[in-house]
């Protein structure tokens, strides 16, 4: 081969193995910009998925000003759709995924999911008729401190460390609570904002023993909390003495429960805990402004200088969270994703 025929190759061959480079960074370039993009396009759906679940939530008190019903027929019935929809929609996804459902409770597993569904079912009951007896603003604000009760509840009975920034977040709070229960005294709502004391001490006291129980399936307490709150409705109320005209908006207020757990769950999967923490907060506004604007239910002053520091404790600690990444809410972190 002659010198110009072998420059020829040899030009020809860096050619062809420069395409080969090019098009094999082009390609790498292309998968890494396409998984960028899904993430993206999945980290937008997370946040989405949050906010939504926030509005869909803060709809309670809008469905229960509306309802012609007492408490237990309200709260068995919400319960019992609710979780049936959890359900079918858990068992589509293993479906897809091709994966068998799995149920193998032990002695002792079994007694733990039997404690998440008691104190769920009577979460699901007090929630009701704490909205049926006071102002939607007072069980929001109230409910605002579940992150602060649950740290302390971890504190005392998981020993996890409590920080000074979630001590003090947690003071204002209680100032906050103490604030808008004052401004019940003398009105009729005091009973309702002590029924949404005890419900946030519950559902505290719910993701505290999630993070405990660590074998037990808290999904499978969720939709038993459902049924058990009916079977007690069945025992001590009267859910099927329902009128037949508020059926369909009690299986709409069911429906969007379910709806609303499910965007909750799969929001928390696919952003960080820290950024979950921080829109989670939007089912407080967003329960207020519902509540004032389809039912006319405007918040008493007390309620609002209350909701001004409660809100900001939750979003100061959020943000801080947020800046660090860090994760202070108990349900945020692994083994404790469970919503009521």
């Amino acid at each position: 081969m002659t010198g110009a025929g072998a420059s020829e190759a040899a030009g020809a061959n860096t050619g062809e193995a420069c395409a080969n480079t090019s098009e094999a960074t082009g390609a790498d370039t292309a998968r890494t910009g396409s998984t960028h993009d899904r993430s993206t396009r999945s980290h937008r759906f997370g946040a989405a998925a949050m906010l939504a679940s926030g509005v869909g939530f803060g709809m309670s008190g809008v469905f229960i000003r509306n309802l012609d019903a007492d408490n237990w027929q309200i709260a068995s019935w919400r319960g019992l759709i609710g979780s049936l929809g959890v359900l079918l929609y858990v068992l589509l996804r293993r479906r897809r995924r091709l994966t068998r459902p799995r149920l193998q409770v032990g002695m002792a597993t079994g007694a733990q999911v039997l404690v998440l569904m008691s104190f769920g079912a009577l979460s699901m009951y007090l929630f009701v008729t704490a909205l049926q007896k006071t102002a939607v603003a007072n069980v929001s604000v109230i409910m605002a401190t579940i992150p602060f009760m649950a740290a302390t509840l971890a504190w005392l009975l998981l020993r996890e460390r409590l920080r000074r920034l979630t001590v003090l977040a947690s003071l204002v709070s209680f100032a906050g609570v103490i604030l808008t229960v004052t401004g019940s005294f003398g009105g009729g709502d005091l009973e309702g904002d002590l029924y949404a004391l005890c419900l946030s001490l519950s559902l505290a006291s719910l993701i505290v023993f999630i993070r405990r129980f660590g074998a037990a399936d808290a999904l499978l307490a969720q939709v038993g909390a459902g049924v058990v709150l009916f079977a007690v409705a069945l025992a001590v109320g009267d859910p099927f003495g329902l009128a037949r005209d508020q059926v369909p908006l009690i299986l709409v207020f069911g429906v969007v429960y379910a709806v609303s757990l499910i965007l909750w769950t799969e929001g928390i999967r696919l952003i960080p805990a820290a950024e979950a923490g921080l829109l989670a907060t939007s089912e407080t506004p967003s329960s207020i402004m519902l509540a004032w604007i389809f039912v006319d239910e405007a918040p008493p002053l007390a309620t609002v200088l209350g909701g001004l520091l409660v809100l900001g404790s939750v979003l100061g600690l959020a943000g801080a969270d947020l800046a660090h990444d860090r994760v202070s809410r108990p349900w945020l972190r692994p083994r404790a994703r469970m919503r009521l």
